[in-house]
Protein backbone atom coordinates (compact mmCIF):
# COMPACT_ATOMS: atom_id res chain seq x y z
CA UNK A 1 0.00 0.00 0.00
CA UNK A 2 2.99 2.31 0.46
CA UNK A 3 3.51 1.96 -3.28
CA UNK A 4 0.03 3.34 -4.03
CA UNK A 5 0.55 6.26 -1.63
CA UNK A 6 3.81 6.99 -3.45
CA UNK A 7 1.97 6.99 -6.79
CA UNK A 8 -0.54 9.49 -5.42
CA UNK A 9 2.13 11.78 -4.02
CA UNK A 10 4.78 11.58 -6.71
CA UNK A 11 3.27 9.81 -9.73
CA UNK A 12 2.16 11.44 -12.95
CA UNK A 13 -0.25 10.29 -15.64
CA UNK A 14 1.55 7.94 -18.01
CA UNK A 15 1.19 4.54 -19.67
CA UNK A 16 0.67 2.79 -16.32
CA UNK A 17 -1.05 5.45 -14.19
CA UNK A 18 -4.20 7.55 -14.52
CA UNK A 19 -6.19 9.67 -12.08
CA UNK A 20 -9.96 10.20 -12.13
CA UNK A 21 -11.98 12.60 -10.02
CA UNK A 22 -15.14 10.47 -9.90
CA UNK A 23 -16.13 6.81 -10.05
CA UNK A 24 -17.46 5.24 -13.23
CA UNK A 25 -21.23 5.20 -12.76
CA UNK A 26 -23.61 3.56 -15.21
CA UNK A 27 -23.65 6.49 -17.64
CA UNK A 28 -19.83 6.31 -17.77
CA UNK A 29 -19.64 2.58 -18.55
CA UNK A 30 -18.21 3.20 -22.02
CA UNK A 31 -15.44 5.33 -20.51
CA UNK A 32 -14.57 2.52 -18.11
CA UNK A 33 -14.29 0.03 -20.98
CA UNK A 34 -12.07 2.44 -22.93
CA UNK A 35 -9.77 3.19 -20.00
CA UNK A 36 -9.31 -0.40 -18.84
CA UNK A 37 -8.80 -1.68 -22.39
CA UNK A 38 -6.23 1.01 -23.16
CA UNK A 39 -4.32 0.36 -19.93
CA UNK A 40 -4.31 -3.40 -20.53
CA UNK A 41 -2.86 -2.85 -24.02
CA UNK A 42 -0.16 -0.45 -22.79
CA UNK A 43 3.43 -1.50 -23.48
CA UNK A 44 4.34 -1.02 -19.83
CA UNK A 45 5.63 -4.21 -18.22
CA UNK A 46 4.05 -4.63 -14.80
CA UNK A 47 0.97 -3.55 -12.91
CA UNK A 48 -1.06 -0.54 -14.05
CA UNK A 49 -3.30 1.69 -11.95
CA UNK A 50 -6.30 4.00 -12.27
CA UNK A 51 -6.81 5.90 -9.01
CA UNK A 52 -10.28 7.33 -8.38
CA UNK A 53 -11.01 10.36 -6.21
CA UNK A 54 -7.98 12.42 -7.24
CA UNK A 55 -8.16 15.50 -9.47
CA UNK A 56 -4.86 15.90 -11.30
CA UNK A 57 -4.21 19.53 -12.19
CA UNK A 58 -1.08 21.31 -13.51
CA UNK A 59 -0.58 23.03 -10.16
CA UNK A 60 -0.85 19.76 -8.25
CA UNK A 61 -3.21 17.00 -7.20
CA UNK A 62 -6.40 17.66 -5.27
CA UNK A 63 -7.69 14.78 -3.16
CA UNK A 64 -11.46 14.72 -3.63
CA UNK A 65 -12.21 11.30 -2.18
CA UNK A 66 -15.27 9.08 -2.55
CA UNK A 67 -18.31 8.88 -0.29
CA UNK A 68 -17.91 5.39 1.28
CA UNK A 69 -21.68 4.86 0.96
CA UNK A 70 -21.43 5.32 -2.81
CA UNK A 71 -18.42 3.05 -3.36
CA UNK A 72 -19.15 0.80 -6.34
CA UNK A 73 -18.74 -2.92 -5.75
CA UNK A 74 -15.98 -4.38 -7.92
CA UNK A 75 -18.25 -7.19 -9.15
CA UNK A 76 -20.31 -4.63 -11.10
CA UNK A 77 -17.23 -3.49 -12.99
CA UNK A 78 -15.90 -7.02 -13.51
CA UNK A 79 -19.13 -8.24 -15.08
CA UNK A 80 -19.30 -5.26 -17.44
CA UNK A 81 -15.72 -5.76 -18.62
CA UNK A 82 -16.04 -9.55 -18.90
CA UNK A 83 -19.16 -9.21 -21.06
CA UNK A 84 -17.63 -6.70 -23.47
CA UNK A 85 -13.84 -7.13 -23.75
CA UNK A 86 -11.84 -10.14 -24.91
CA UNK A 87 -9.66 -11.79 -23.80
CA UNK A 88 -10.44 -11.38 -20.11
CA UNK A 89 -8.66 -8.48 -18.39
CA UNK A 90 -7.33 -9.29 -14.92
CA UNK A 91 -8.06 -6.40 -12.56
CA UNK A 92 -9.15 -5.55 -9.03
CA UNK A 93 -11.03 -2.54 -7.70
CA UNK A 94 -10.65 -1.77 -4.01
CA UNK A 95 -10.83 0.97 -1.38
CA UNK A 96 -7.71 2.81 -0.33
CA UNK A 97 -7.64 5.19 2.62
CA UNK A 98 -5.39 8.18 2.14
CA UNK A 99 -5.12 11.11 4.55
CA UNK A 100 -8.67 10.74 5.80
CA UNK A 101 -10.18 10.18 2.35
CA UNK A 102 -11.50 7.02 0.73
CA UNK A 103 -10.14 6.49 -2.78
CA UNK A 104 -10.82 3.77 -5.32
CA UNK A 105 -7.99 1.90 -7.01
CA UNK A 106 -8.12 -0.15 -10.19
CA UNK A 107 -5.11 -2.46 -10.36
CA UNK A 108 -4.69 -4.02 -13.82
CA UNK A 109 -2.25 -6.93 -13.94
CA UNK A 110 -1.07 -9.96 -15.96
CA UNK A 111 -1.72 -8.21 -19.27
CA UNK A 112 0.45 -10.45 -21.46
CA UNK A 113 -2.45 -11.76 -23.59
CA UNK A 114 -2.68 -8.68 -25.83
CA UNK A 115 -4.44 -7.37 -27.86
CA UNK A 116 -7.53 -6.69 -25.73
CA UNK A 117 -10.50 -5.52 -27.81
CA UNK A 118 -14.28 -5.18 -27.90
CA UNK A 119 -16.03 -8.53 -28.30
CA UNK A 120 -19.29 -6.82 -29.35
CA UNK A 121 -20.88 -3.42 -29.91
CA UNK A 122 -21.47 -1.34 -26.79
CA UNK A 123 -22.74 2.23 -26.92
CA UNK A 124 -20.22 4.17 -29.07
CA UNK A 125 -17.74 1.27 -29.22
CA UNK A 126 -17.86 -1.22 -32.10
CA UNK A 127 -16.93 -4.89 -32.21
CA UNK A 128 -13.18 -5.21 -32.73
CA UNK A 129 -12.32 -1.72 -31.45
CA UNK A 130 -8.93 -1.69 -29.76
CA UNK A 131 -7.48 1.19 -27.73
CA UNK A 132 -3.97 1.51 -26.33
CA UNK A 133 -2.52 3.80 -23.66
CA UNK A 134 0.41 5.90 -24.90
CA UNK A 135 1.80 8.35 -22.40
CA UNK A 136 -1.22 9.97 -20.76
CA UNK A 137 -3.52 9.44 -23.75
CA UNK A 138 -5.80 6.64 -24.96
CA UNK A 139 -5.57 6.18 -28.72
CA UNK A 140 -6.76 3.72 -31.37
CA UNK A 141 -4.27 0.89 -31.90
CA UNK A 142 -2.44 1.02 -35.25
CA UNK A 143 -0.82 -1.68 -37.37
CA UNK A 144 2.54 -1.07 -35.67
CA UNK A 145 0.90 -1.56 -32.27
CA UNK A 146 -0.54 -4.92 -33.31
CA UNK A 147 2.84 -5.96 -34.72
CA UNK A 148 4.47 -5.11 -31.39
CA UNK A 149 1.82 -6.99 -29.39
CA UNK A 150 2.13 -10.18 -31.43
CA UNK A 151 5.91 -10.00 -31.62
CA UNK A 152 6.08 -9.68 -27.83
CA UNK A 153 3.52 -12.37 -27.11
CA UNK A 154 4.56 -14.13 -23.96
CA UNK A 155 6.81 -12.47 -21.42
CA UNK A 156 10.27 -12.16 -20.00
CA UNK A 157 9.97 -13.17 -16.37
CA UNK A 158 12.40 -12.67 -13.50
CA UNK A 159 12.02 -14.60 -10.24
CA UNK A 160 14.14 -14.56 -7.12
CA UNK A 161 15.03 -18.07 -5.92
CA UNK A 162 16.42 -17.04 -2.55
CA UNK A 163 15.49 -14.38 -0.01
CA UNK A 164 18.97 -13.04 0.67
CA UNK A 165 21.67 -11.07 -1.11
CA UNK A 166 25.10 -12.49 -0.25
CA UNK A 167 27.85 -9.85 -0.27
CA UNK A 168 30.76 -12.28 0.00
CA UNK A 169 32.70 -11.75 -3.23
CA UNK A 170 34.99 -9.02 -1.91
CA UNK A 171 37.78 -9.71 -4.41
CA UNK A 172 35.44 -8.95 -7.32
CA UNK A 173 33.54 -6.28 -5.39
CA UNK A 174 30.24 -8.10 -5.89
CA UNK A 175 27.26 -9.59 -4.13
CA UNK A 176 25.08 -12.35 -5.56
CA UNK A 177 21.53 -13.67 -5.45
CA UNK A 178 20.06 -16.67 -7.26
CA UNK A 179 17.43 -15.91 -9.91
CA UNK A 180 15.61 -17.62 -12.76
CA UNK A 181 15.16 -15.75 -16.06
CA UNK A 182 12.47 -17.00 -18.44
CA UNK A 183 11.92 -15.85 -22.02
CA UNK A 184 8.54 -17.20 -23.16
CA UNK A 185 8.32 -14.80 -26.13
CA UNK A 186 8.88 -15.65 -29.80
CA UNK A 187 11.99 -13.47 -30.11
CA UNK A 188 15.50 -13.55 -28.62
CA UNK A 189 16.10 -11.07 -25.81
CA UNK A 190 19.50 -9.66 -24.91
CA UNK A 191 19.91 -8.07 -21.49
CA UNK A 192 22.51 -5.29 -21.57
CA UNK A 193 22.24 -3.93 -18.04
CA UNK A 194 20.28 -3.72 -14.85
CA UNK A 195 20.11 -2.50 -11.27
CA UNK A 196 19.07 -4.01 -7.95
CA UNK A 197 17.41 -1.46 -5.65
CA UNK A 198 17.27 -2.08 -1.90
CA UNK A 199 14.64 -0.16 0.09
CA UNK A 200 13.38 -0.20 3.64
CA UNK A 201 9.81 -1.17 4.54
CA UNK A 202 8.70 2.47 4.08
CA UNK A 203 9.91 2.52 0.48
CA UNK A 204 13.02 4.67 1.06
CA UNK A 205 15.92 3.72 -1.19
CA UNK A 206 18.95 2.67 0.84
CA UNK A 207 21.31 1.46 -1.89
CA UNK A 208 21.47 0.51 -5.55
CA UNK A 209 23.67 -2.13 -7.17
CA UNK A 210 24.44 -2.44 -10.89
CA UNK A 211 24.32 -5.86 -12.52
CA UNK A 212 27.74 -7.14 -13.61
CA UNK A 213 27.22 -10.78 -14.55
CA UNK A 214 25.46 -14.09 -14.16
CA UNK A 215 27.46 -16.76 -12.29
CA UNK A 216 30.65 -14.82 -13.01
CA UNK A 217 31.78 -11.21 -12.91
CA UNK A 218 31.74 -9.60 -16.37
CA UNK A 219 31.79 -5.92 -15.43
CA UNK A 220 30.13 -3.01 -17.20
CA UNK A 221 30.19 -4.92 -20.52
CA UNK A 222 27.85 -7.61 -19.17
CA UNK A 223 25.38 -8.98 -21.74
CA UNK A 224 23.08 -11.98 -21.50
CA UNK A 225 21.14 -13.41 -24.46
CA UNK A 226 18.14 -15.69 -24.03
CA UNK A 227 16.75 -17.46 -27.11
CA UNK A 228 12.96 -17.68 -27.58
CA UNK A 229 11.19 -20.14 -25.26
CA UNK A 230 14.19 -20.59 -22.98
CA UNK A 231 15.07 -20.34 -19.31
CA UNK A 232 18.26 -19.95 -17.30
CA UNK A 233 19.03 -20.24 -13.58
CA UNK A 234 22.06 -18.61 -12.03
CA UNK A 235 23.53 -16.27 -9.46
CA UNK A 236 23.16 -12.66 -10.51
CA UNK A 237 26.29 -10.68 -9.69
CA UNK A 238 25.77 -7.06 -8.59
CA UNK A 239 28.21 -4.42 -7.44
CA UNK A 240 28.75 -4.00 -3.70
CA UNK A 241 31.01 -1.73 -1.63
CA UNK A 242 32.00 -1.46 2.01
CA UNK A 243 29.99 1.77 2.24
CA UNK A 244 26.86 -0.19 1.27
CA UNK A 245 27.19 -2.20 4.47
CA UNK A 246 26.97 1.08 6.40
CA UNK A 247 23.95 2.28 4.43
CA UNK A 248 22.16 -1.00 5.14
CA UNK A 249 23.00 -0.88 8.86
CA UNK A 250 24.90 -4.18 8.77
CA UNK A 251 26.64 -5.13 12.03
CA UNK A 252 30.24 -6.29 12.47
CA UNK A 253 29.11 -9.90 12.04
CA UNK A 254 27.65 -9.18 8.61
CA UNK A 255 24.00 -9.38 9.63
CA UNK A 256 21.36 -6.71 9.07
CA UNK A 257 19.02 -5.64 11.85
CA UNK A 258 16.07 -5.29 9.50
CA UNK A 259 14.54 -6.84 6.42
CA UNK A 260 14.45 -5.09 3.08
CA UNK A 261 12.43 -4.78 -0.11
CA UNK A 262 14.29 -5.68 -3.31
CA UNK A 263 13.46 -4.46 -6.82
CA UNK A 264 15.46 -5.81 -9.75
CA UNK A 265 15.19 -4.00 -13.09
CA UNK A 266 16.82 -5.42 -16.22
CA UNK A 267 17.07 -3.58 -19.55
CA UNK A 268 17.35 -5.20 -22.97
CA UNK A 269 18.98 -4.00 -26.19
CA UNK A 270 15.69 -2.38 -27.27
CA UNK A 271 15.63 -0.41 -23.99
CA UNK A 272 12.69 -2.45 -22.74
CA UNK A 273 12.58 -2.83 -18.96
CA UNK A 274 11.72 -5.95 -16.95
CA UNK A 275 11.29 -6.01 -13.20
CA UNK A 276 10.83 -8.27 -10.20
CA UNK A 277 10.24 -7.41 -6.56
CA UNK A 278 10.65 -9.25 -3.28
CA UNK A 279 9.65 -8.18 0.22
CA UNK A 280 11.15 -9.17 3.56
CA UNK A 281 14.54 -9.97 2.07
CA UNK A 282 17.87 -10.08 3.90
CA UNK A 283 21.46 -9.04 3.21
CA UNK A 284 24.47 -11.00 4.49
CA UNK A 285 27.94 -9.45 4.31
CA UNK A 286 31.39 -10.98 4.83
CA UNK A 287 35.08 -10.30 4.29
CA UNK A 288 36.55 -6.90 3.50
CA UNK A 289 33.10 -5.45 2.84
CA UNK A 290 32.87 -5.11 6.65
CA UNK A 291 35.95 -2.97 7.23
CA UNK A 292 34.10 0.36 7.39
CA UNK A 293 31.50 -1.08 9.76
CA UNK A 294 34.27 -2.34 12.04
CA UNK A 295 36.18 0.93 11.75
CA UNK A 296 33.09 2.84 12.86
CA UNK A 297 32.83 0.57 15.90
CA UNK A 298 36.56 0.72 16.68
CA UNK A 299 37.11 -2.96 15.81
CA UNK A 300 40.37 -3.90 14.04
CA UNK A 301 40.02 -5.55 10.63
CA UNK A 302 42.57 -7.73 8.88
CA UNK A 303 42.23 -7.32 5.11
CA UNK A 304 42.25 -10.45 3.02
CA UNK A 305 42.35 -8.60 -0.31
CA UNK A 306 45.22 -6.41 -1.47
CA UNK A 307 44.95 -2.69 -0.63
Amino acid sequence: MDYIANLIEHGYECDYLDFKERQYHKEKSMDLLKDLMAMANSRHIGDKFIIIGVKDRPEGKEIKGIDPKEFVDSSNYKQLVLNNIEPEIQFDYFKFEYKGHVLGVFKIYKTEDKPYMMRKKYSGLKEGDCLIRKGSTNTVAKRSDYDYMYLNKGQYEIRFLEHALHAVHDVEGCASIEVVLTNSTEIPITIIGGTLYIRNSCGKELSRHHVYGLDEFKGADFKLSLPPKSEIVGHLMVGFQSSDALRLNIDEYGIGAEQFDFELILVDAREKRYSATMNKASVFVDGDFLWKVKQQKGIPHKFRTHR
